[in-house]
């Protein structure tokens, strides 16, 4: 999730730095942007046109832009969230990437079978993940909610990413 890691550290960057450019992300047009990203990213995974590691890596970087752009009024100015959460992300994903998904070729066989099994046992597939991660971006009264659920998206993301660079 390459785009995610950058958008989060640059997104972290424009915040601390308390950049004049971030005031384009708040507009009613990043939203929608960043709506439509995550519309067609949805769509492309769900019709199978783009492998799953870019519509998850598209549907997790619009989800940022439109956290961002739908929650940044609800919130005070030097809310420290809007920095902490997008380098959490980042860094989450940046592990996750090189320590299990950029190995799992290596994996051997019965690591591979244990991950079929948690993959067949979780009751939170992608699906729910998604919808999860929506929700979060809806419910801004609870401010952990989205970060939750785009931490179980990434991992969820990890898993069947694993699992497709086994499979191949």
């Amino acid at each position: 999730m390459i785009v995610l890691i950058l958008s989060g550290l640059i997104l972290a960057l424009l915040v601390q730095t308390h950049n004049p450019y971030l005031v384009i992300l708040e507009t009613p047009e990043a939203l929608g942007l960043g709506l439509a990203l995550m519309v067609a990213s949805l769509l492309a995974g769900y019709l199978k046109k783009v492998p799953n590691i870019i519509w998850h890596d598209g549907f997790a970087t619009a989800g940022l832009i439109v956290w961002y752009a739908y929650w940044k009024p609800e919130f005070n100015e030097d809310a420290p969230m809007f920095f902490f959460f997008p380098l959490y992300f980042a860094l989450l994903s940046s592990i996750m990437t090189l320590a299990l998904i950029n190995k799992s070729q290596y994996f051997d066989t019965e690591s591979a079978q244990h991950l079929r099994y948690l993959n067949k046992m979780i009751r939170f597939d992608m699906s729910a993940a998604v919808i999860f991660v929506i929700l979060g971006l809806l419910i801004t009264k609870h401010y952990a909610l989205y970060p939750m659920a785009m931490t179980f998206f990434i991992i969820r993301h990890t898993i069947t990413v694993c699992l497709d660079n086994i499979e191949t």
